[in-house]
């Protein structure tokens, strides 16, 4: 799949979701800006203040179906709880998790199932459980003595070799 049928499709659903939201709701919020250049491990971010959607396109073309019916219904449920409710709620708080059940019918989800690709020119660490791809800062918190452990084993990681 392409970018420009990225666009569009990401586009359509944004609308779909606003629609449905503000029937729901019976209230009038505008189409938020949205963009295309979200990068690294989060499939979308929605940009409160800003009223603003990004969205991750290495994710996307991973599984085109479940990006569309699930990412971008997460972002728009974030920008109608800060409309709503105001910044007081969590981020994926009972607003949250209400929009999404109730508005959208899915499961409150707070994280994807998507890979997260490396970075260019990362550093590959392993643990005692799988490989880890660093970023250059973190590569570089290490060798001035900083220490990374891996979430699952708790093992300090260790360097294995440059990636490119």
């Amino acid at each position: 799949m392409n970018r420009v049928t990225f666009e569009r499709d990401i586009r359509e659903k944004v609308v779909s979701c606003l629609k449905q939201a503000n029937a729901y709701f019976d209230s009038d919020i505008a189409l938020p800006l949205v963009c295309f250049n979200q990068k690294g491990s989060a499939a979308g971010t929605a940009y409160l203040q800003r009223h603003e959607v990004r969205f991750n396109y290495d994710m996307f073309i991973q599984d085109p179906t479940e990006f569309i019916k699930t990412v971008v219904p997460h972002e728009i449920a974030h920008l109608f709880v800060y409309k709503i409710f105001g910044s007081s709620p969590k981020p994926h708080g009972q607003e949250w998790q209400s929009i999404m059940i109730r508005v959208f019918d899915l499961a409150p989800n707070r994280t994807h199932g998507f890979m997260v690709k490396p970075a260019a020119n990362s550093f590959l660490y392993r643990c005692d459980c799988t490989e880890h791809h660093l970023t250059i800062r973190r590569h570089n918190k290490i060798l001035k003595g900083g220490l990374y452990q891996c979430r699952n084993c708790k093992a300090t990681l260790k360097e294995n070799e440059t990636c490119s």
